[in-house]
């Protein structure tokens, strides 16, 4: 079996046995929390299980961005994704993964790219801006959509010139542009008045799938140099900034880490940089942080693999050739998350009222 799985742990201070308090008591949701307040007279107490977004399981592209240049080789590269708007409106796509490489110049363009290979040039649009300027007419017509996800990576990076600090503020400038600051989920949305994301994580749970109706949540896919100077400058403005960031694991013990609440687990390449294994017991780990409020992310050209990793609830399974997702049912694009899913949950239930 070949596939794909990137695991995204937000909150991930307990993963480890040693940090274990939030894999035992799990997340509160802030319903449990609002509903043993003592509620005046003639108000109706919360709902004390609304669906949250940790509660959704997603359809997602990888490399969604890709464009086959039948010039070239065409094995390697041989598939092709339809515009972002037509992925979400004839295939169901909630989750979104980007390559990003900009002006060698001047960084004040990103263009979406997975690698320097010469027939990884062609894209279904040809910048940043424009990638989301074309999936804007779909975000006017779905305003009451349930949160619509966007990892963004770094294929190329000025490394050691100030032109990082440059590309770092495009992305967010871009996001600004063509979205607007409201339509974002914010770090500091999820964190309110907790110290960082993990405590308000563990103590309210994710935000709702209603109050999140309509915004698009952006992770910085990068664990170097490029996550390290977003968390020194904050990108445009350090209390309102945009991106949630990949952490280290290896430094998911240190207190001081506690806002980088997104981590990468890679599986190993087996000799061929498109198709490669993942260790079976990644599912088993998947399904017991997703058990425990975490958020996960798998991806996989393999139907069967497909299928296993939505049993183990990733919240996002994500593939080069969406139409192994089948049709869109009846119920809409997301499904309710088999691990995390509370009773009586329903997909109709995240799709926009009518």
């Amino acid at each position: 079996m070949r596939c794909a799985v990137l695991v995204i742990i937000l909150g991930a201070i307990g993963c480890q046995p040693e940090m274990s308090d939030m894999m035992e008591d799990g997340p509160m949701d802030a319903g449990e929390a609002d509903a043993r307040v003592g509620m005046p007279d003639g108000m109706v107490p919360p709902d004390p299980n609304p669906l949250r977004i940790n509660h959704m399981q997603l359809r997602a592209t990888t490399n969604s961005y890709h464009q086959q240049d039948t010039e070239e080789d065409p094995e390697l590269f041989a598939y092709t994704h339809l515009p972002l708007a037509e992925q979400a409106a004839e295939q169901g796509i909630r989750f979104f993964d980007f390559d990003l490489w900009p002006d060698r110049e001047s960084a004040l363009t990103l263009y979406p790219r997975a690698t320097d290979h010469p027939a990884d040039n062609a894209a279904i649009c040809p910048s940043w801006f424009w990638c989301l300027r074309e999936f804007e007419p779909w975000v006017e017509a779905n305003e009451d959509q349930a949160l619509v996800v966007f990892l963004v990576g770094e294929a190329y990076l000025f490394a050691t010139t100030p032109g990082l600090h440059v590309q770092l503020d495009v992305l967010e400038d871009v996001i600004l542009d063509t979205l607007g600051r409201e339509r974002v989920l914010k770090p500091a949305d999820v964190r309110g008045a907790h110290p960082t994301l993990r405590d308000a994580i563990r103590a309210d749970g994710w935000p709702t799938v209603q109050a999140t109706r309509g915004k698009f949540m952006f992770v910085l896919n990068d664990r170097s140099l490029a996550r390290e100077r977003y968390i020194e400058r904050g990108g445009l403005d350090p209390d309102e900034r945009l991106l949630f960031i990949v952490g280290d694991p290896d430094r998911a013990e240190d207190p001081e880490t506690g806002d980088e609440v997104v981590f990468a687990f890679e599986p190993e390449f087996d000799g061929d940089p498109w198709y490669y294994d993942t260790d079976p017991a990644d599912l088993e780990r998947m399904q017991a942080l997703s058990a425990a409020g975490f958020l996960v992310y798998g991806t996989s050209d393999d139907p069967e693999m497909i299928a296993d990793l939505r049993a183990a609830g990733a919240h996002a399974v994500g593939t080069r050739f969406p139409d192994l997702f089948g049709e869109i049912p009846p119920s809409g694009p997301v499904e309710c998350n088999p691990i995390t899913r509370p009773g009586g949950c329903d997909p109709a239930d995240f799709q926009p009222r009518r």
